[in-house]
């Protein structure tokens, strides 16, 4: 034994032994020709019942081989984390990854195989852990969404919407549905909407602004325009019509003084 730890052949035995994984050899008829201390833990068999025995036999069953078998085929040879079972002496079953290669001579034929064996490790945590994270970056991102455009009661009856940055329509959604339930939660009498920080580039999201404005309306709702830039202007020009009179002022301290009008404030130079 010691003059075969020795031999080149030993030393391959030795390090396959000290595998954490189960290895298994066949031959072209598969045939087991070899396997690992860690084959026989897996299994529950000792070296002699592995040696020998058809690869069949470590599967769950005759169709879970076929399985593997034609997996290893279609994929030309080789095999990555194939997900099978394999069934112990005693009857347990224990599902597995297997990675095997298909083993060829010099001349091209196909003489056998050799196959990795690992114990699947359910990723319950890691995948736990994953959903944790996607969940906090959509809470930061519904958060970012609010604060790119948030909405917000200045005075009973009046509130303000501030929309900052470039407005596609599927951002215009998000702003659309935050906006209506805003009107519908504080009965709104006027929203004023601040456009100052705004960036318009698309003719459709215009058609989904005036869409919005009318919708707010039917809702008892009047919208009041701050500082929309000259592109919007452009863009909402054609849908005018449709809109019919629509306050629209060049600059906040204008448009917030009439907003205030229309819900019977006023606004005055202290004495």
């Amino acid at each position: 034994m010691e003059k075969q730890a020795t031999t080149p052949r030993g030393n391959l035995e030795a390090l396959l032994n000290s595998c954490p994984d189960a290895i298994l050899a066949i031959n072209a008829e598969g045939v087991i020709k070899f396997a690992n201390n860690e084959a026989c833990k897996l299994t529950e068999r000792n070296m002699n019942e592995l040696i020998g025995e058809s690869i069949v036999e470590v599967y769950e069953n005759i169709e879970a081989a076929r399985v593997a078998n034609r997996k290893i085929y279609e994929a030309g040879g080789t095999v990555h984390d194939l997900e099978t079972t394999t069934k112990t002496k005693s009857g347990k079953v224990v599902p597995v990854r297997v990675s095997a290669s298909h083993l060829y001579d010099s001349a091209g034929k196909y003489i056998g195989g050799v196959g990795y064996f690992a114990k699947y490790r359910p990723w319950a945590g890691a995948e736990a852990q994953v959903k944790a994270r996607v969940d906090e970056l959509e809470a930061r991102l519904d958060k970012w969404k609010a604060l790119a455009a948030p909405v917000f009661e200045l005075y009973p009856g009046l509130s303000v919407m501030v929309i900052v940055g470039h407005l596609d329509v599927d951002r215009f959604e998000d702003i659309t549905t935050n906006l209506l339930n805003h009107v519908e939660k504080y009965k709104t009498r006027v929203v004023l909407l601040d456009l100052s920080g705004t960036v318009v580039d698309d003719s459709e999201v215009a058609r989904h602004f005036a869409k919005v404005i009318r919708t707010v309306r039917l809702l008892g709702t009047d919208c009041i325009i701050a500082d929309m830039q000259t592109a919007m202007a452009r863009a909402m020009e054609p849908l005018m019509a449709d809109l019919g009179s629509v306050k629209s002022y060049s600059c906040m301290d204008i448009a917030l003084e009439q907003a205030l009008k229309t819900i019977g404030y006023e606004i005055r130079q202290k004495d």
